[in-house]
């Protein structure tokens, strides 16, 4: 298979996958997203432009696919989070570039492994915080799907600033997400290099 078309089709099969984990994940495990496992893993079997196109992709069709199954409109706004899904990829690319140095040795590579957790968890939460706070007003309304909306308004009843609203309860449950997906992706590329090399 030309080789193009191979990464063409792994983003596409990446992309339902991150849709099928975040449907499990909002059904069986509200704490957690487990929606970028795929965009990582990609991320690191073909670099920063398909795992670019996979995390821009998923918020426009998982929110889609919400709306339909709930019968509400379709809300544009929650597509801009596929700019935290971007971001990831990109803290993922940054600290995986350089294969020599990430596989140095098994502890650079959890070491590695923590740094894109941490700082994509950092970017994650930062940038979807400042959207709610500074875009989201913008918007006629958003979907409501969001797991953050019930405890930032609980936040805001106790004189919290909107901004800290929103950020501080996606802290902790950011950075686990992070976590797991981070070390998952990267599970699922090894996996995917054992199984061309066979």
């Amino acid at each position: 298979m030309n080789s193009k078309l191979k990464i063409a089709l792994m983003c596409v099969l990446a992309v339902l996958a991150n849709v099928a984990l975040s449907f499990f994940a909002a059904r069986f495990l509200p704490a957690i997203f487990l929606d970028t496992v795929f965009a990582v893993a990609i991320t690191f079997y073909a670099g920063l432009v398909p795992g670019l196109l996979v995390a821009a992709a998923f918020n426009p069709l998982v929110t889609f696919l919400y709306c339909a199954i709930h019968g509400s409109a379709f809300c544009v706004y929650d597509c801009l989070y596929a700019i935290c899904g971007m971001l990831i990829v990109l803290a993922t690319w940054f600290f995986s570039r350089d294969k020599k140095e990430f596989f140095f040795s098994r502890e650079v590579t959890v070491l590695h492994l923590l740094a894109i957790a941490f700082s994509s968890a950092f970017l994650s939460f930062f940038a979807a915080s400042a959207l709610d706070t500074f875009v989201r007003p913008l918007f006629d309304s958003a979907s409501g799907f969001s797991s953050f909306d019930n405890f930032s308004a609980i936040l805001r009843r106790m004189n919290m600033g909107i901004f800290l609203s929103y950020l501080v309860p996606r802290i902790p449950m950011t950075l686990l997400d992070r976590i797991i997906c981070t070390f998952a992706g990267f599970g699922i590329y090894r996996l995917a290099l054992k199984i061309e090399q066979r």
